[in-house]
C-alpha cells in the first residue's frame, strides 16, 4: 500500500490527480473545521496534497487505509498551518494592537522568551474579546486581509470592519499587563 519513506519516488500528475479528485473535497472540508476559515483550509489542502506527492503514497490496495493516510496528513498539514500562523504573530501586529515592541536586529533565548511571554499575553487578551471582534482581528493581522475582505467573511461593510477592530485594538491595549510587555 505504502512505499517506504528511504525508496519513495513522488506521485506522478494523473495519479495525484485522481487522490485529489478522490478525496480533496472531504480533504477541504475537513480543514476548513480544523481550522476555522476557508483561506486557511484551502493552504492546508494545498500542503496535504504536496506532502502526499513528495512521499510517494501507492494508491493502490485497500481504499480505506489510503483514506486514512490521506485524513492523517490533512491533520498534519492543519498542525503546522496552526503552527506556523501562531510563530507568524508577527511583531508588527502587535505594534498595531497597540503594543509598544521593539524587535532586536537577532533574537537570542531572552529575546525569543519574552516574545513568547507576549505573544501568550495578546493571545489570552484576545480570547477575552467577543467572538466577532476576535475573527476580524485575526483575519485583519494574521490573515493579512483588506478591510473589504474581512467585511465579506463577516457579512459587513469595511466601516464596520474598521469599528471592530478599533474596539479590538482598545480591548486588547486595556487587557495586556504592563508586565507582560
Amino acid at each position: 500500500m505504502f512505499t517506504d519513506r528511504m525508496e519513495a519516488q513522488p506521485l506522478d500528475h494523473d495519479v495525484l490527480a485522481r487522490l485529489f479528485a478522490a478525496h480533496g473535497d472531504r480533504v477541504y472540508a475537513y480543514c476548513v473545521r480544523m481550522l476555522g476559515n476557508e483561506h486557511d483550509a484551502a493552504d492546508a489542502l494545498q500542503d496535504t496534497f504536496l506532502n502526499l506527492a513528495r512521499r510517494g503514497v501507492d494508491t493502490g490496495g485497500d481504499e480505506s487505509r489510503l483514506r486514512f493516510y490521506v485524513f492523517a496528513a490533512a491533520r498534519n498539514a492543519c498542525f503546522d498551518l496552526q503552527r506556523r500562523r501562531r510563530d507568524e504573530a508577527s511583531l508588527d501586529a502587535l505594534r498595531e494592537a497597540g503594543v509598544p515592541v521593539e524587535r532586536g536586529t537577532q533574537a537570542g533565548p531572552e529575546q525569543a522568551a519574552l516574545d513568547g511571554v507576549t505573544r501568550d499575553a495578546v493571545l489570552g487578551a484576545l480570547a477575552r474579546v467577543p467572538e466577532r471582534q476576535r475573527k476580524a482581528w485575526l483575519l485583519r493581522e494574521l490573515g493579512e486581509l483588506s478591510y473589504d475582505e474581512v467585511g465579506d467573511r463577516l457579512g459587513v461593510n469595511a466601516n464596520a470592519v474598521a469599528q471592530l477592530l478599533h474596539r479590538t485594538r482598545r480591548a486588547l491595549q486595556a487587557s495586556i499587563p504592563a508586565a507582560a510587555l
